[in-house]
């Protein structure tokens, strides 16, 4: 599925540079005019998996951000298959797991390997308005 918008951002692994990646997705939002819940549900999903250690590979992280007809996809990687997948597949009783948590954010969840890495894909279906598409007012 290609996507005729999209941004690609990588970061220094550190967490001061995990800010820049939520405010992308907060422009991004902001310019297809996403719902303010829209919005934080991506950002909050983007943050789960960027705050943990364990799931680091190498010194940067990259987040794609592609914009679709009805959906809003995040591609990060690459990550630590093993930890994360652990995690996806957790069904904790007396805490929020990883995949509890994706589960109330995102519509689809999925962890994709690749050759330098696993690849989280994240989307959000949401109704999305084109820019050059609104009136101007």
């Amino acid at each position: 599925m290609t996507s005729p918008d999209a941004i690609t951002l990588s970061i220094p692994r550190e967490r001061a540079f995990h800010g820049v990646a939520r405010l992308v997705v907060g422009g991004v939002a902001a310019r297809y005019e996403l719902s303010f819940e829209d919005m934080d549900d991506l950002q909050l999903a983007l943050a789960s998996v960027l705050e943990n250690d364990g799931y680091g590979m190498g010194q940067e992280i990259t987040v794609r951000i592609s914009i679709h007809a009805d959906s809003v996809a995040l591609a990060i990687g690459p990550l630590n298959a093993q930890e994360l997948k652990r995690d996806l597949e957790a069904e904790l009783a007396d805490e929020i797991s990883l995949h509890r948590l994706l589960s109330a954010l995102v519509d689809t969840a999925e962890l994709e390997e690749g050759e330098d890495g696993a690849w989280l894909q994240l989307v959000k279906r949401v109704p999305l308005k084109h820019p050059e598409d609104r009136e101007l007012v």
